[in-house]
């Protein structure tokens, strides 16, 4: 439970969420420094221990520190050491540079003028996009390299006056080029500004206590990790600094209902959605939330008192507490009750967190994944048909190599696709280094090696899982293999492999849980 003086007390998930999300391509690393670039007073608004002065620091610095990593050449690719070039997360990057610098920190040199002169070439080329990006797409793509040089003090005046002139048909291109007009320092362009707010504006669609707007249902926008959501929280965060006046307000504060409405679990979809929705709701507070409160507040949960604060002068402090479950009766209705005594607005959170232990059976809701297990001989040779790991237990001997295969199936294409294989205790993936015939079983695989278009391109391997991710995922069958070996004795819980579209988590799919025997070797257990 958390109250606050300030609508940023929604955020504490999505703050929470940009640090645990597992995986690590430059996107979600950059949206999880974002919000510790935002100064001290957003900060206090969240009581997470990545947000003290030192580590928050370091996190950052480690960030800029690993950019080079990505750097291509001619801008940043989305996954390291990547050869290809992303337009889109190349201007992300640098807007999140920008607000390196802004916040006083030193950004790493020559890369990111470097970065500065790519983007600049990238938009000056005009008919230069991706194969894989639309016309609309790359209008949108370039709006936003011309916002990220904007942050730069690096204006190109003729490429905003082309785009101006031939504006984005998107929401996010159409807030990218209002804010690029709006931060300037160029001659300025009321009429352009004012054309930009109407058509935000006629866009909003407004259902009862709610305002929102949408993102193109093409799956060209994919490329660009567009969403609603983000589509609202750009919309929102343009139209705050153009024009914060009384009418805009009614409808921010029905923006703001909206957003609040889409999360789950205390956060939003993607990473995307999250460092989006953070940015426009800082904008928010800046514009609206500047009367000092004067209140106190409590809350009372089965008419037990569990928190209570008085808050008095601005701040973006929170109170909050955690109240475990067998704190209270079983069986009925526990009434929550918040209340307020005083002036100014309460906001709260309430979030109900639940873990289950029992067995998952297979999902597919767009992805379909497989998952089998093969043993292999001292030689590396396949031993037997593969065996599916869902739902059954399967035995291996001590020390036992297996090949393990994952085949993943959309009925369409799809960008962005992460597979996490969570190995159980008792297996462990075999280094890259290891060398036996058995690396040769591989050859067969299509792991997407080499290839940058159509399947897994970057693969990560941990020490209890292996991750694989692909860009663009064509409709069909997708196969990877990988050796793994068999190590501690006992009886294992084998996790469901799991796969998702990383921007729109709700396309995905897992196998079921399974149950692995690890026997000692040469005993008399049969490996079955």
């Amino acid at each position: 439970m958390t109250l606050a003086s300030t609508a940023l007390t929604g955020l504490d998930g999505a703050v929470e969420h940009l640090f645990e999300y597992p995986y690590g391509c430059l996107e979600q690393t950059t949206s999880r420094v974002r919000p510790l670039l935002a100064g001290d007073a957003l900060l206090d608004a969240f009581d997470l221990e990545a947000f003290e002065k030192k580590n928050r620091d370091q996190i950052v610095r480690d960030w800029m520190g690993s950019l080079s990593t990505f750097w291509t050449g001619d801008g940043f690719s989305l996954w390291e050491d990547g050869d290809h070039t992303n337009p889109y997360v190349t201007a992300y990057t640098l807007m999140a540079l920008a607000e390196a610098e802004a916040a006083g920190y030193d950004v790493p040199q020559p890369l990111t003028q470097n970065a500065i002169d790519a983007a600049a070439d990238m938009v000056r080329n005009r008919s230069d996009r991706p194969d894989y990006y639309s016309e609309d797409v790359w209008r949108d793509t370039r709006a936003f390299m011309l916002f990220a040089l904007a942050r730069h003090d690096r204006a190109l005046e003729s490429e905003i006056n082309w785009l101006a002139s031939r504006p984005p048909t998107s929401v996010e291109g159409q807030s990218h080029l209002l804010r690029t007009l709006l931060s300037t320092e160029q001659p300025k362009r009321p009429e352009v500004e004012t054309r930009l707010v109407e058509q935000l504006r006629q866009q909003i669609r407004v259902e009862a206590t709610t305002a929102y707007l949408e993102a193109p249902e093409s799956d060209d926008y994919g490329w660009i990790f567009s969403s609603d959501v983000r589509s609202t929280a750009f919309g929102l965060t343009a139209l705050l600094e153009a024009t914060p006046s009384g009418d805009v307000r009614q409808l921010a504060q029905r923006m703001i209902r909206y957003l609040m409405d889409r999360r789950q679990q205390g956060h939003w979809a993607s990473t995307q959605e999250n460092a989006a929705v953070v940015t426009a709701f800082q904008h928010y507070v800046d514009a609206y939330e500047q009367a000092a409160p004067d209140f106190s507040a409590s809350v009372e949960l089965a008419g037990k008192t569990i928190l209570e604060k008085t808050f008095q002068d601005r701040s973006l402090r929170t109170a909050a507490t955690t109240i475990e479950a067998d704190a209270f009766p079983t069986g009925r209705e526990l009434p929550l009750t918040v209340s307020r005594g005083g002036t100014g607005r309460l906001y709260y959170s309430a979030r109900l967190t639940t873990y289950t232990s029992a067995p998952q059976d297979a999902l597919d809701q767009g992805l379909r994944v497989e998952r089998t297990l093969q043993r292999l001989d001292d030689d590396g040779k396949a031993v037997g048909a593969p065996v599916s790991t869902g739902n059954k237990t399967v035995t291996l001997e001590s020390g036992r190599l297996v090949k393990v295969t994952l085949r993943l199936t959309s009925p369409t294409s799809r960008t962005y696709v992460a597979v996490d294989d969570a190995l159980p205790a008792g297996l462990e993936p075999v280094n890259e280094a290891f060398a036996t015939s058995a690396q040769g079983v591989l050859d067969e695989a299509d792991t997407g090696s080499g290839r940058w278009w159509g399947s897994f391109t970057h693969t990560e391997t941990q020490d209890d899982r292996v991750v694989l991710f692909a860009d663009q995922l064509r409709a069909g069958e997708h196969t990877y293999s990988y050796v793994a070996r068999a190590t501690t004795e006992g009886t294992f819980e084998h996790p469901p492999a799991e796969a998702e579209m990383m921007y729109r988590p709700e396309t995905r799919g897992h196998t079921a849980t399974g149950t692995l025997v690890v026997a000692p070797s040469g005993g008399p257990a049969a490996e079955r």
